[in-house]
């Protein structure tokens, strides 16, 4: 079980490239993509979804590119990480009672519900600021 998928792994990097440039210039996929090791194919839908989600901004034309949609300290891995993958689940029984017929006598379900708790909330507390090179910067 992977928690942090292959893709959403490649968005975190994107998103860290762009947080290292936040306030400069606006970056080609192409640019991100080979700063960041992730296949150009991908990073383009990478980056269309993170788009769709608010996390970056992109701009038309022959000095155009992504940058972020806001300020990297304002932007969790959590937001990118559900913009990729969907929610981050432990366990389909966290979601759903109904997934087994055991979630009401369950020792396991609470425990996972406590962990799944802990890893939101870390997730949610870490901004792209906290990763990126840039943190004096991006404090814009």
């Amino acid at each position: 079980m992977d928690i942090i998928r292959r893709n959403t792994d490649y968005a975190l990097r994107a998103a860290v490239e762009l947080a290292n440039n936040y306030g400069l210039l606006p970056m080609a996929t192409k640019q991100i993509a080979d700063r960041r090791k992730i296949p150009y194919q991908l990073a383009c839908k990478l980056l269309q979804r993170l788009h769709k989600a608010g996390i970056v901004k992109s701009e038309m034309g022959p000095t155009g590119g992504f940058t972020l949609g806001r300020n990297p300290s304002k932007i969790t891995v959590l937001q990118v990480v559900e913009a990729v993958q969907g929610p981050v689940l432990l366990s389909k029984c966290l979601v759903s009672k109904s997934f087994c017929g055991l979630s009401r006598c369950c020792p396991i379900n609470p425990e996972l519900g406590r962990l799944q708790s802990k890893i939101n909330k870390f997730l949610n507390g870490l901004t792209l600021k906290h990763l990126s090179r840039n943190r004096k910067r991006s404090a814009k």
